[in-house]
């Protein structure tokens, strides 16, 4: 009898965790790697999950790779530049970016659906300072509940591979919350264009689950007019990185500006008035 276990999650879009899971198992054995992850690893063969119908999907390994290294080096930074940093993950799934950086010093929250967070704690129960919280990020409580335990806190807000799921109109309100629930922090998320978006049916990986990409994102300092707290910084691309991973046919892409910007990583700045 498998000592595996069994997968209980319902949800389209909280299904995708498993990708960005087992795309982390399989950059931790290649050698030279870009992420090295061997919790990654121990959770894949811990799974009741057909993994390997991900297996082929070279490009989703080395995005997945570059995304996850950039919001790791991003967080290391802001715990290192503030006195008590707070970071939460929204749509956390199974991520262990708490086992990859932490030193010591600030609180990881991991946020999501109530039947992920039960799933997350039969494989990786919490530590004091790596809190789950079973909660809708549509369901903003979670913000004042969050501000109030940590009222001397900066906060860094991190959504991977998650607001691209939904519509604008849901993300937008959920934003502005965020802009005005905390005084002090950043905004970290990852965003698809309108192309990528129509491309959703193409991607080699998503378009094996029920999730789609809803929102287009094209305009990448458009959040400053949906709260004036909300100051762009910077964008990453994903095809300027690792260029000799993604091969003559990545160095192309990134050339051509619409197919560069297609999938892209964000920050912005919260900032009192």
């Amino acid at each position: 009898m498998s000592n595996k276990i069994t997968v209980p999650i319902t949800d389209a879009v909280a299904d995708t965790l498993f990708i960005t899971l087992y795309m982390r198992h399989l950059e931790t054995q290649r050698k030279g790697g870009i992420i090295n992850d061997p919790q990654a690893s121990r959770l894949v063969e811990s799974i009741d999950y057909d993994f390997d119908k991900y297996t082929v999907f070279k490009k989703t390994q080395i995005g997945t790779s570059i995304r996850i290294r950039h919001f790791d080096r991003e967080i290391s930074r802001f715990v290192r530049e503030n006195d008590n940093p707070v970071i939460v993950s929204l749509g956390a799934g199974l991520d262990t970016r708490f086992d990859r950086i932490y030193a010591g010093k600030g609180v990881f929250y991991e946020l999501d659906l109530p039947e992920v967070i039960s799933f997350r704690q039969q494989l990786l129960p919490q530590h004091e300072s790596n809190p789950h919280m079973a909660i809708s990020m549509f369901d903003t409580q979670w913000i004042s509940e969050i501000s109030n335990r940590h009222p001397n806190a900066q906060f860094a807000i991190l959504a991977e591979g998650v607001f691209m799921y939904f519509e604008e109109a849901q993300i937008k309100p959920l934003i502005k919350a965020i802009a005005e629930g905390f005084d002090k922090g950043e905004l970290h998320f990852d965003a698809c264009s309108s192309l990528g978006v129509k491309n959703t049916h193409r991607h080699e990986t998503v378009k094996l689950t029920k999730a789609k990409f809803l929102w287009a994102f094209d305009q990448d300092d458009i959040l400053s007019t949906w709260n004036s707290k909300l100051h762009y910084v910077d964008t990453s691309y994903f095809m300027n990185q690792e260029r000799l991973r993604w091969g003559l046919t990545g160095f192309f892409f990134s050339m051509i500006p619409c197919v560069r910007s297609m999938f892209r990583m964000v920050h912005y700045k919260i900032i009192p008035r």
